[in-house]
């Protein structure tokens, strides 16, 4: 009615006051300061109705995971085998230590109080499944929580595990707790106490998994010129890198140290350094990067030389086109590793034989190879989605104006298939790739989101011009 008053077209009027709205990030600048506000005046906000779904969609695949690994572990009861009865047997034995290190010390609380292996197993792998899925959800500041639902999806497929000794999910527990130290330690106002914990935390890992030390080197080379070119954009890059380089070399270290103590050093060759010889230099182009008994009895014939000697010796002894076949064989399988759970406990000694002496061994045998099938199907689409999920947030946090951490996911995924390009490949060891990757990708999306905005740039209207006189 006044636009009309005025002599004025009321759409054109329409228009100017959409024109003269302020910018979205001052609009919500404002939004923020008025919720502040209300706050800070003892008025509550009411919850979001996005995060109560995705929290009660996690806990709910929470409790799948807890119910499905129980009632397998429990029904079945794979005893170990394997490198884990190795594990099982030297848990608490200083004397019999060959690898396993702070996680093979906790292994043994359980076993001193009467545990049996499948109770010590679930009492850890469960509480290890937990903590990293309680770490990705307090960490995914996403409105919907995709990260960690992811989390809680791939911890489902690692229900069949969870009953068998073995230490991976350990090892990833305290590298997740690692990650979540470097990153609150960017807002904390003492940060090194944080930092000093991650080294610990990641000391942890790397001397249970020492596959975690070829990682953090892996990630430092990938990420050192990275921090060195935005080291005044984000001057906490270089201590994020030196919280990988301490942590790795002190659990490295730790390992050694403990395999010295029970007179075992040459266990580094015969059971570490093996993944070497069956991941590259004993591998064909047929069987290509998996565990051999000729890869064992490599790097047993090589203990009297120098591991840097006898590398160069078997590199030389082949064509460059021969070393590129292998590689091109196994890179497959690293961008694409096989599931491995259901396999690891169906195939325990005690539950194959079980099912072997069935009387409807034939139609359990069925059932076990369809399962395997579904599995691998499953597995597969969760494996896109969790290398798809790392890729957008290093292209979202890039957007926000992260730099450094914007490439950790990506540094993440080329360090994994890096390193197994190199060494042994079995599908667990990739556990911590997958597991792992959405509190990778929060890690990143979280720095980024903690950038100071931009200052706001001040609005004025354009003096409008006065409409003519009506005549």
């Amino acid at each position: 009615v006044l636009a009309l008053d005025d002599g004025q077209d009321p759409g054109r009027a329409r228009g100017r006051a959409r024109r003269r709205r302020p910018p979205a990030g001052l609009r919500r600048l404002r939004h923020g300061q008025a919720r502040g506000q209300s706050m800070s005046a003892g008025q509550t906000v009411p919850p979001r109705p996005a995060r109560n779904i995705a929290l009660a969609f996690v806990l709910f695949l929470g409790g799948i995971f807890l119910v499905v690994g129980l009632g397998l572990a429990l029904g079945l009861g794979p005893l170990p085998h394997s490198d884990w009865a190795l594990y099982w047997t030297s848990a608490g034995d200083a004397s019999a230590y060959e690898r396993g290190g702070v996680g093979l010390w906790l292994l043994a609380v359980p076993r001193l109080l009467g545990f049996g292996p499948v109770g010590a197993a679930l009492l850890l792998n469960l509480a290890a499944g937990l903590v990293v899925l309680g770490i990705s959800w307090k960490m995914d500041r996403s409105r919907k929580h995709l990260l960690a639902i992811l989390t809680a999806t791939y911890l489902i497929m690692l229900a069949p595990y969870v009953g068998i000794v073995q230490l991976d999910m350990l090892a990833a527990a305290f590298v997740a707790a690692a990650l979540a130290c470097l990153s609150a330690s960017a807002t904390h106002p003492r940060p090194a106490r944080l930092r000093a914990v991650a080294v610990g935390l990641l000391a942890c890992a790397v001397s249970t998994k020492p596959q975690y030390a070829l990682l953090a080197w892996a990630l430092v080379v990938l990420l050192a010129l990275p921090a060195w070119h935005w080291r005044r954009r984000e001057p906490g890059s270089r201590a994020f890198l030196g919280v990988l380089l301490l942590g790795s070399l002190a659990g490295f270290a730790a390992d050694n140290l403990m395999r010295a103590m029970s007179g075992k050093s040459d266990a580094l060759r015969t059971s570490s350094a093996v993944t070497l010889y069956a991941g590259l230099l004993v591998s064909g182009t047929e069987s290509c990067g998996y565990w051999s008994r000729d890869a064992s009895q490599a790097a047993r014939d090589d203990m009297d030389m120098p591991l840097p000697v006898a590398i160069g010796g078997r590199l030389a002894a082949r064509p460059a086109s021969h070393w590129l076949s292998v590689l091109g064989c196994k890179a497959p399988q690293v961008i694409r590793p096989p599931p491995f759970a259901l396999y690891w406990l169906l195939e325990a000694p005690n539950v194959r034989a079980a099912m072997d002496s069935s009387p409807h061994s034939t139609w359990v045998e069925a059932r076990y190879q369809r399962a395997m099938e579904a599995e691998r199907r499953i597995y597969a689409v969760l494996t896109f989605l969790l290398v798809a999920g790392l890729f957008a947030s290093a292209l979202l946090a890039w957007r926000r104006g992260g730099r450094f951490l914007a490439m950790l996911p990506l540094a993440w995924l080329l360090s994994f298939w890096g390193v197994h390009l190199v060494f042994e490949i079995q599908g667990r060891y990739f556990l911590g790739l997958f597991l792992l990757a959405p509190l990778v990708s929060a890690v990143a999306l979280g720095a980024a989101s903690r950038r100071p905005p931009a200052e706001p740039v001040e609005c004025r209207a354009s003096p409008r011009t006065p409409p003519e006189p009506t005549r």
